[in-house]
């Protein structure tokens, strides 16, 4: 399933970057570029990423009422894709929303319940990112929760699926080969059992170069960008 929203504005693209850039390297320009962006701001009739899902889910399972449906996703912070809109509409058709909650450093993600809309969800930590309480471990969440999505944030992907996070490897530690509740997305997501995982960033992130992967690290097999649901490039 693909589907196209055009956008007014030509890409952001990242030129030049050596083969052998470190990760690093990587994270410092995608910020920079997230930063440029969102001191440009957006119009206010620009795709955005959240009308991107909005129509996707909505593609996925038509229909209004998402009673018993949960999805897994995140609370941006300032630059990041902002899904608050489409979740919020989530809500209030009846989905739960479990967002990822930080307790120590070094250690997997917990995931808590959203409760009211997104607004109503404070700044916790040393990030100041908006949780709710933590409720379920990683394990609990695919075994009791049982999620129909998976919404990653990244800095952006590279061929195959790779993916570039903020470098805390809580992602990894979570759902990675190695992490509490692997999530194994070698095959179609039409086809691989459990929940549908799709990593989330800006269209000019997609494809990111020089961008290695470690045995460790977590694969995405599908990325949603404000063009749309798409699969990554192959690996070279």
């Amino acid at each position: 399933m693909t589907f196209i929203l055009t956008s007014p504005h030509p890409p952001v693209t990242l030129k030049g970057v050596d083969p052998e850039t470190s990760k690093a390297r990587l994270r410092a320009q995608v910020r920079a570029r997230r930063a440029e962006r969102f001191r440009a701001s957006s119009r206010p009739d620009e795709p955005t990423i959240a009308t991107a899902l909005t129509e996707a889910i909505a593609r996925m399972r038509p229909g209004d009422d998402f009673t018993g449906r949960t999805v897994v996703a995140y609370a941006g912070l300032p630059g990041e894709p902002d899904l608050d809109p489409a979740l919020d509409d989530l809500l209030r058709r009846g989905a739960r929303v479990l967002l990822p909650v930080v307790t120590r450093l070094g250690e997997a993600l917990r995931f808590g319940e959203v409760t009211g809309t997104m607004a109503t969800l404070r700044p916790q930590g040393r990030w100041g990112i908006r949780e709710p309480v933590a409720q379920l471990s990683a394990t609990a969440l695919l075994a009791e929760a049982v999620p129909d999505l998976i919404l990653v944030p990244a800095l952006g992907f590279g061929p195959g699926g790779a993916r570039l996070g903020n470098g805390g490897g809580f992602y990894d530690r979570t759902f990675g080969p190695f992490g509490e509740a692997p999530l194994d997305q070698a095959q179609s997501p039409r086809t691989a059992p459990g929940p549908r995982v799709v990593g989330v960033c800006f269209a000019d992130e997609t494809d990111l170069p020089g961008l290695t992967v470690e045995p460790w690290d977590l694969r995405i097999g599908e990325t949603l960008t404000e063009d749309g649901l798409e699969r990554p490039s192959p690996e070279k």
